[in-house]
């Protein structure tokens, strides 16, 4: 009995002591707290900050057609509210074709009635179900191999499409359940629309304007963002980051990831080596790095992307910000670097973005995009080349202030290269083109 009440006094003291001990850890060991809790703190501000796929793929507007009547909308909020209600719909197993003509392509995927959800480059279907969080049930080599410019939901038929005009493919689903909440989100909405028709004449896949535009000009303060948003969010280990600036430029390096910051410019130059396999998605893979930016550089969104490399802008009420020095505006690229299972990336961006606005009651009325297009027609623009014309607002820095105008302009995809109008125009003159119209 005594060994045993021995070995419960010895337990007994041992226990008051790991007591003692861990009341000093939490009570009088505040430098070690405040760390513990600063390090959960900052770790939670990160997650909440990160922006989600589904905000930073939305497509760059919505159409609404009844028969001869249609109209167009940026409003974020309704294609969000649409995105949404086509991940709440069930749909039957999608089959896939391929037309040998234009003509017969046009032909079956003529809308009467109905919506479009448009992307200015060919969006993989695989990419859209997993950032949406759509199912529609499909063979894999289908999701693999499909990508689409374009969303129909036929209300008429009750059918989903995707289409992609420059391969001739439609990708089509039965809609089994959700048609009516597609019809209430149209009918039931706040969204600024604007009259469009359609002019087989020009395009066959582009809506225009019959009367002049009157939109609202912006003023924002503009912000240089501290070279660590970007730091933090491309390097795969920051902590462990090294830089020198012994230079004009500041550098920064870890193993094969590096990070230039002209400071002149404001610009910078990103570059590392990554792993891909036969799956390897583009614009999954750049979103691994642009996510942890957040809201730090505005409502970052994808915008085009031309071969490699994808072009992610800031919107402004829903438009694309345009800038002759590259401001609000991120692109990666991705390259072949002649090994295995490898791949180059480059991550181009400006410091430089805005952040609070400014009360302005200034407007600018452009002309209608019909009579833009056919203006550019008869200044010798190819009828092949010019693919896609859109509202954008052009960034304008006023000197000495810290301010930024933005101002709306027609903005046109003309030999896979943006354009505004003025800029285009002049493009056509020296270059000399002529269209034989």
């Amino acid at each position: 009995m005594k060994i045993t009440e021995r070995m419960v006094r010895f337990a007994l003291c041992m226990m008051i002591a790991l007591s003692f001990y861990l009341s000093y850890l939490i009570w009088w060991s505040p430098a070690t707290k405040t760390t513990l809790v600063n390090e959960v703190e900052s770790e939670s501000q990160a997650e909440l900050n990160v922006k989600e796929a589904s905000e930073i793929f939305l497509p760059l507007r919505l159409t609404r057609i009844e028969k001869e009547t249609i109209a167009e909308t940026n409003t974020e909020s309704l294609i969000k509210k649409f995105q949404t209600n086509i991940a709440d719909a069930q749909f039957e197993t999608a089959y896939s074709k391929t037309y040998d003509s234009v003509d017969d392509f046009i032909a079956q995927t003529q809308l009467d009635e109905g919506v479009e959800l448009v992307y200015a480059a060919a969006f993989p279907i695989q990419s859209y179900l997993d950032t949406f969080h759509v199912t529609i049930p499909m063979p894999d080599e289908m999701k693999a191999e499909t990508g689409f410019l374009r969303i129909q939901i036929d209300f008429n038929k009750e059918k989903i499409r995707f289409l992609n005009r420059n391969k001739l493919t439609v990708l089509e689903a039965n809609v089994v359940t959700g048609m009516n909440e597609f019809k209430h989100t149209i009918k039931n909405n706040a969204a600024v629309w604007i009259d469009v028709f359609r002019d087989p004449q020009y395009s066959l896949y582009q809506y225009y304007t019959n009367e002049p535009i009157t939109l609202k000009m912006y003023s924002y303060i503009s912000s240089t963002r501290p070279y660590t948003v970007f730091r933090d969010s491309f390097f795969s280990n920051p902590k462990n980051v090294r830089s020198n600036d012994g230079t004009a430029n500041l550098n920064f390096y870890d193993g094969t990831e590096s990070m230039t910051i002209q400071q002149e410019q404001q610009q910078i130059d990103f570059r590392s080596v990554i792993r891909t396999d036969s799956q390897f998605d583009s614009y999954a893979k750049s979103y691994d790095y642009i996510r942890g930016l957040g809201t730090n550089y505005g409502s970052l969104r994808l915008f085009d992307q031309t071969k490699n490399t994808s072009d992610y802008r800031i919107f402004v009420e829903g438009f694309p910000v345009f800038s002759d020095k590259a401001e609000g505006k991120m692109t990666v690229r991705f390259s072949e670097n002649g090994q295995v299972n490898q791949k180059n990336i480059e991550i181009k961006a400006n410091l430089n973005t805005i952040q609070v606005p400014i009360p302005s009651d200034r407007e600018v009325t452009l002309p209608a995009s019909y009579d833009v297009v056919q203006n550019l027609y008869a200044h010798g623009a190819q009828y092949d080349k010019l693919e896609m014309i859109l509202i954008g607002y052009g960034w304008k820095n006023i000197q000495d202030t810290g301010v930024v105008d933005l101002e709306p302009n027609w903005y046109i995809q003309y030999d896979n290269t943006w354009y505004s109008y003025a800029q285009l125009l002049t493009h056509l003159a020296e270059s000399g083109e002529k269209n034989g119209f």
